[in-house]
């Protein structure tokens, strides 16, 4: 699609999209955080949610007499449903769990859901401002943006792709949701091999059930692989060979882990060590991008604010409001809360950066990034490191979405002003369903996260980095140590070799972020993953015309149908 505005007459914003958007966003935001506590990823809900709000509006068109449902209000209503779910990077997955759990306190609904509509505020307000220059920028495409404009097109110029598309996406839900149902999350089929013990597990063997290398019937995993590629995915597989069926059987010979039962998936016993040098993967992967980011952005341009009346009032009265949240609720010094706002500034510009690039919001590697700051600004406090560090990763989580949406909106002729309130309705919407659906599943979070049935690994990441620098070394097995100072060094090469050899090479250098990942995540997830990601590849060798039209669409509805399923098992399970 060019970049060429079409000329669609402009409508004003409507009531219907917004609450479209916002009942939309309500279930999005759920798909999105049963991703988030159990692969680690979330997505941008874009496109899905442009789907649905066509099909929405189709179906009450032909049973009531309306106005018809128009390119622009479907721009809003996308807006406000992807706002929604963007809500996630607010903390839930990450920041806010890792707090309730390093610290041993409990954070009220009111409370969580205030502090999550603030930081997500202050994103609109970033996006806001710096909207002139990035969309003006020639280098900074927004892929993202671009690919939600063209499906927006494409549903009102062909009636015949869209309604193809509603019975894929339909369709693909309804059988996902079915296999959910029918057939219980806890069956998998283990691989059959296993190793034989050495040193303390001598005269035993290891099997593949034992570490997790095991087919787990999830078409979500499946789909979310053909959504993040095959770099990502293979990247994943190879950090999990590493993990798990390497360096796991090492610590349990060694004796610096103790094995489960027999029948058992040894993940509980192995994750306390693992997460270390997949933690220091990740960290030192972050640094060094952002840190390259930053040096070519300096010399290529540079990015100016363009302040209206309305982001300096936002801004006005957002700063004192986070500013004194972070002192209330998690006694974080005056200090350390005042940097805290340009700081989300910064590490907002940055994000944006990326995704107008590439597409990939870097919101994990920034809060990384950021907890890395807070440690040299107030050293010591576990508290100041995650939720501080939180203000910044949840303004860059908006502030990339709104951003991907300025883009689609630029391209439909969508006012930017009404896609702000747009924005500002869905993240309202969010912030009260997610908070609500969150503490309804996860009681007591030291209990229930960070386990096979639900991983965490942005919460393992978190938890850890912030134990690590403000306790030190104590805080770090002493075996783990030289294995995270061997990741870190792998890590920050993989990344400055990108620099170096040819871009016809970048596509064999591995995700480092992403096998870092692989040590915090079971192994099964990494490998069906990787499963859907080469599936994919060969369905778009095969049939390139028919993938590039539906496989999106099929890929959406798997993630929906099962994340909406499994969130409601097991709201279900915990009334019974």
């Amino acid at each position: 699609m060019t970049e060429k505005k079409p000329a669609i007459k402009t409508q004003s914003i409507s009531i219907r999209a917004i609450i479209t958007g916002m009942s939309l966003g309500c279930l999005l935001v759920i798909c999105n955080l049963y991703m988030g506590l159990r692969i680690g990823w979330s997505i941008n809900m874009s496109v899905l949610s442009s789907l649905l709000g066509f099909i929405v509006w189709k179906a009450i068109s032909k049973g009531i007499s309306c106005q018809e449902w128009d390119p622009k209000e479907a721009n809003i209503q996308q807006t406000t449903a992807s706002a929604a779910a963007g809500t996630l990077s607010a903390g839930l997955a990450s920041a806010i769990p890792a707090y309730m759990i390093v610290s041993d306190s409990q954070l009220d609904y009111w409370p969580m859901v205030f502090w999550m509509i603030c930081i997500s505020l202050l994103g609109i307000c970033v996006a806001s401002a710096i909207r002139p220059a990035m969309l003006q920028n020639p280098r900074l495409r927004f892929p993202a943006g671009i690919a939600t404009a063209e499906v927006i097109s494409d549903m009102f110029s062909n009636a015949r792709v869209a309604r193809h598309k509603t019975i894929a996406l339909i369709s693909a839900m309804t059988f996902t949701m079915g296999h959910r149902i029918f057939i219980p999350m806890s069956y998998k089929l283990p691989l059959g091999f296993s190793i034989p013990g050495h040193g303390t597990l001598a005269g035993t063997s290891i099997s593949a059930k034992n570490l997790g290398f095991v087919i787990d019937p999830s078409y979500m995993l499946l789909a979310f692989g053909a959504i993040i590629g095959t770099k990502s995915a293979l990247s994943l597989l190879a950090g999990s060979l590493i993990a798990w069926l390497g360096v796991a059987p090492f610590i349990l010979e060694q004796g610096w882990e103790q094995p489960g039962p027999t029948d058992s998936y040894w993940f509980s016993n192995l994750i306390d060590w693992l997460v270390w040098p997949g933690v220091a993967m990740m960290l030192a992967s972050a640094v060094t991008t952002t840190l390259i980011s930053l040096i070519k952005s300096k010399k290529r341009s540079s990015i100016s604010l363009m302040w209206g009346w309305q982001e300096c009032l936002l801004l006005t009265l957002l700063a004192p409001i986070i500013i004194g949240l972070q002192v209330y609720l998690f006694d974080i010094s005056w200090f350390a809360a005042i940097v805290a706002i340009p700081l989300a500034f910064i590490f907002a510009v940055v994000a944006a950066q990326v995704v107008g690039e590439t597409g990939i919001p870097p919101i994990g590697a920034l809060g990384k990034l950021s907890q890395l700051s807070f440690s040299m600004i107030s050293p010591g406090s576990i508290t100041t490191n995650l939720m501080t560090a939180n203000v910044a990763s949840g303004a860059a989580g908006q502030a990339t979405d709104l951003l991907n949406d300025f883009k689609a909106g630029h391209l439909l002729g969508t006012n930017p002003r009404h896609q702000m309130f747009a924005q500002a309705f869905g993240i309202l919407a969010g912030c009260l369903t997610s908070a609500a659906v969150f503490l309804a599943l996860f009681p007591n979070p030291a209990e229930q996260l960070m386990t096979t049935e639900w991983p965490a690994p942005g919460v393992a990441a978190w938890s850890a980095i912030a134990l690590a620098l403000t306790q030190g070394l104590e805080a770090i097995p002493q075996s783990a140590r030289y294995a995270m100072f061997i990741g870190m060094i792998a890590a920050m090469l993989n990344e400055l070799l990108l620099l170096i050899v040819p871009s016809k090479w970048h596509s064999y250098l591995p995700s480092m972020s992403a096998v870092g990942l692989a040590f915090v995540l079971p192994a099964h997830i990494s490998l069906m993953l990787c499963i859907g990601a080469l599936l994919s590849k060969l369905v778009r060798q095969l049939a390139p015309r028919w993938s590039k039209r539906f496989l999106i669409a099929i890929a959406a509805g798997c993630i929906a149908g099962e994340s909406l399923v499994g969130v409601l098992g097991s709201l279900v399970f915990m009334i019974n």
